[in-house]
């Protein structure tokens, strides 16, 4: 009975000694064939990984290839600073002093004041009246002179402003304001006194007061705004009663003019101020009652023409050699003919000074 139950599964299974060999065989062979396809999987996995930990490691040899390199480059750019800045401290300690102030003295273009936002103010201060308690005449003809002032000044692109006939306290009121107006943006200040004068002083409508009230707002410690910027200063008004009849000088080289007598002559001791007297210090300052004062007619016109081509210390020097050669008084009264007179002209700017177009 066992025995026909296990002929009966043979024959169920219909499976042969031979055949159970064969398919054992192939079993075998299928799973040798997938440990193969898995050992190359993994094989070309750890080639990849590899392959990827080799491109990471060049990389990061690149890298610091390249950080090595900037580093080098940046210790290399140091040491030739040291060494060219060691070569001219080196030169600069050989160097004389007279080559020292050679070097100190040599003009090139970049000695000019800088030019900002706005020219600045130009203040004109005319006094052609007085108090009859002062004994002063009538300055007939000034208001020519105030008038080609506010032409000329307007056109130097200043914003002007005019007083007229003020006392010795609303001038300097007048001054005050202006000193603490902004002027930050300003290239710089102009002021113009018209009025009558003597040694040292200059007259308002009531009184007499000295002229350094009139600059001294602007020095550098009372007004900020315009330290290390030209203040111009300009003067018609007599320093004195005495005549200057002149001499005649004959052309010839080196000629030589003394003018030890200015070495008293009080000026501020402060940078970048240029002060401009009518005549120079105990003399008369002539005025046509008609045609206006010699010096601010010829200022006027100097500046005119020559304002954006040459600094204002050429201009001036040029006013001066016209006032003093081609001007001469004409009066009947002998004591009043034929007299000359001389500009004086004070200067502490230390750049030159150049009315460049806004």
């Amino acid at each position: 009975m066992e025995s026909m139950a296990e002929l009966d599964l043979s024959e169920t299974l219909d499976i042969t000694p031979e055949q159970e060999h064969q398919d054992t065989k192939e079993t075998l062979k299928d799973s040798v064939e997938q440990k193969q396809q898995q050992t190359f999987q993994e094989s070309s996995k750890i080639e990849e990984g590899l392959k990827d930990n080799s491109n990471d490691e060049k990389g990061e040899d690149v890298l610091d290839a390249n950080i090595f390199s900037e580093i080098f480059q940046a210790h290399q750019a140091k040491h030739k600073h040291e060494h060219e800045h060691a070569n001219v401290h080196k030169q600069v300690e050989k160097e004389t002093e007279e080559e020292r102030l050679i070097r100190l003295v040599k003009i090139d273009d970049s000695d000019t004041y800088p030019s900002g936002k706005k020219r600045g103010l130009c203040l004109i201060f005319e006094n052609d009246m007085f108090h009859t308690g002062l004994g002063l005449s009538k300055r007939k003809g000034s208001n020519v002179d105030r008038g080609l002032m506010v032409d000329v000044f307007s056109k130097l692109q200043f914003e002007v402003r005019v007083f007229q006939n003020l006392s010795a306290s609303e001038i300097f009121d007048a001054l005050d304001e202006a000193r603490f107006e902004d002027q930050a943006n300003n290239d710089m200040l102009a002021v113009i006194v018209l009025s009558h004068g003597n040694e040292g002083i200059l007259y308002g409508y009531d009184r007499a007061y000295p002229v350094h009230k009139i600059w001294e707002p602007f020095t550098a410690n009372n007004c900020e705004d315009l330290a290390g910027k030209p203040k111009l200063f300009f003067f018609q008004a007599c320093q004195g009663n005495q005549m200057d009849s002149g001499v005649v000088v004959e052309q010839r080289a080196n000629t030589r003019t003394e003018t030890d007598g200015f070495a008293s002559y009080r000026t501020p001791l402060h940078a970048d101020f240029l002060i401009a007297h009518s005549t120079v210090n105990g003399f008369y300052s002539w005025r046509n009652t008609v045609q206006g004062s010699w010096f601010i007619q010829v200022l006027g016109a100097s500046l005119l023409v020559n304002s954006y081509k040459q600094d204002l210390m050429t201009i001036l020097t040029k006013v001066a050699r016209v006032v003093a050669r081609e001007y001469e008084s004409n009066s009947s009264n002998k004591d009043f003919n034929a007299k000359k007179q001389i500009p004086f002209i004070y200067s502490t700017l230390t750049n030159k000074l150049l009315f460049k177009h806004k």
